[in-house]
């Protein structure tokens, strides 16, 4: 009896080792990691390479960093440089004049603060640089070297947070700047201001008038016709002072043109001194005396008239 034809019967060979092995590995995992390790072992001509150290393609070790803790942590030159990126100068000695520059923070400096005019700012910086001329420099690299100067306090140090880089026209810096300072919020608040007009219970034509046009002026993109910005400041008036128009007027107020009605609320303001004075006089008095008789008020009103067309003439 041959022993070897016994061993073979006792070990049938299998259909698919590796999936018994999986199996088994279920119940232990060790099993896998021996049976590659013996796998590789017996063609170790076809064993992969082992994969790279850490530190880059190639094999190459990663460079320790023996920097001490006072290097690291000095200031760099990394990110500096200021907002302003390079600009293309045909010049080959530019330099901004120190004259330059104080013609510039003499004549408008913006702070930042919650009452400053960015409009406006912008508005006398665009008119003081057009007589600032340089040969081989564009009007637009001036103004946006010169803008800078033009900035104090808040604005300076808001300007200053700006990214590295990011600004090569003066186009750019004047919408980031009006981007901060007058944001759609302040053009809405603004808008508000003009259409809610209403003249307040002491104050006179003139003060009224002066600050519905800078409630106008200082929001430049309201988009109001001029027949609806004197309409609205018409109907905000008190009740008096729209009777006063009216006689000025000869008549109806609203009957004539928006430019006519517009010259002719500006020819009142600007002899205020002349009769709104005498007018405030009449309301104290008419408020100290309210029993006053109808005729001594009609013969108030004609004097105050009269004086009024004596302006006029």
């Amino acid at each position: 009896m041959s022993t070897r034809s016994t061993a073979k019967n006792l070990f049938p060979p299998l259909e698919d080792p590796e999936r018994a092995i999986r199996r088994k590995t279920r119940a232990d995992p060790n099993l896998l990691n021996d049976f590659e390790e013996i796998n590789m072992a017996a063609n170790d001509g076809d064993r992969p390479p082992p994969p790279p150290p850490p530190g880059g393609a190639g094999g190459d070790l990663q460079v320790p960093d023996l920097r001490t803790m006072e290097e690291l942590c000095q200031p760099t030159l990394k990110g500096r440089g200021g907002p302003i990126g390079p600009i293309n100068i045909q010049a080959n000695n530019f330099g901004l004049k120190n004259d330059m520059i104080q013609q510039i923070q003499n004549s408008c400096h913006f702070h930042g603060l919650p009452g400053d005019d960015a409009n406006k700012h912008l508005d006398k910086f665009l008119h003081v640089t057009q007589s600032i001329k340089v040969n081989g420099i564009t009007e637009d690299a001036l103004r946006l070297y010169l803008f800078p100067h033009s900035l104090t306090h808040h604005a300076t140090a808001w300007f200053d947070r700006l990214p590295r880089n990011s600004i090569t026209t003066f186009d750019q810096m004047a919408s980031k700047f009006l981007s901060k300072y007058f944001p759609p919020s302040m053009v809405t608040k603004l808008r508000n201001e003009i259409t809610n007009f209403r003249q307040l219970p002491d104050e006179s034509l003139f003060e009224a008038w002066e600050r519905y046009k800078l409630a106008i002026d200082r929001c430049p993109n309201h988009n109001m016709l001029p027949v609806t910005q004197i309409d609205t400041f018409y109907n905000g008036l008190t009740l008096r002072h729209r009777d006063t128009i009216n006689a000025a007027a000869g008549g109806t107020f609203m009957k004539r043109r928006p430019e006519e009605c517009y010259d002719l609320i500006e020819n009142m303001t600007a002899h205020h001194n002349d009769w709104d004075t005498s007018a405030q006089r009449y309301e104290s008095s008419s408020s100290v005396t309210p029993s006053a008789s109808s005729n001594t008020e009609i013969a108030a009103l004609k004097s105050e008239l009269a004086e009024m067309n004596k302006n006029f003439s």
